[in-house]
């Protein structure tokens, strides 16, 4: 990295109902029923923002979840990593603007970010809404 570190804010927003189930799940004693209650949550929308450079996760993420990108300036790199590091994906935009690129494949992984400018990166279950180029495959 260039020695620039971004502070990373999670936007994830969680409705009341949905914090009962979370709380639910923790209350399980066993561990393989705690993790298949959690496993069946909902995935929410997450959220990450940044400027420059930035490193999110590890992340969980569940087999067919989309990964939606937004670059602000001229050229943003993302990196899609396994857990240990090795790359999955590269993924770029050259220019201003969004796209979105299908996980199909559930597992724990990481980002690296690098951009020009602002960005944003998201993670969804629902179909994209794109404006502009799209990686998806």
């Amino acid at each position: 990295m260039s020695g620039r570190l971004v502070i990373l804010a999670l936007a994830a927003t969680t409705i009341g109902a949905q914090a009962q189930t979370l709380a639910s799940c923790r209350d399980i004693p066993g561990d393989r029923q705690r993790l298949a209650c959690y496993d069946r949550l909902p995935l929410a929308a997450q959220g990450f923002r940044g400027a420059g450079s930035g490193a999110v996760g590890p992340i969980s993420v569940a087999a067919n979840t989309w990964l939606h990108y937004e670059s602000d300036d001229a050229v943003m790199v993302l990196y899609l990593m396994s857990e240990t590091g090795e790359v999955v994906q590269n993924l770029h935009r050259a220019g201003p603007g969004r796209s979105s690129h299908l996980i199909a494949a559930a597992g724990r992984y990481r980002l690296q970010i690098n951009a020009t400018g602002g960005w944003r990166v998201s993670l969804s279950a629902a179909e994209p809404t794109l404006t502009g180029q799209s990686d998806r495959e």
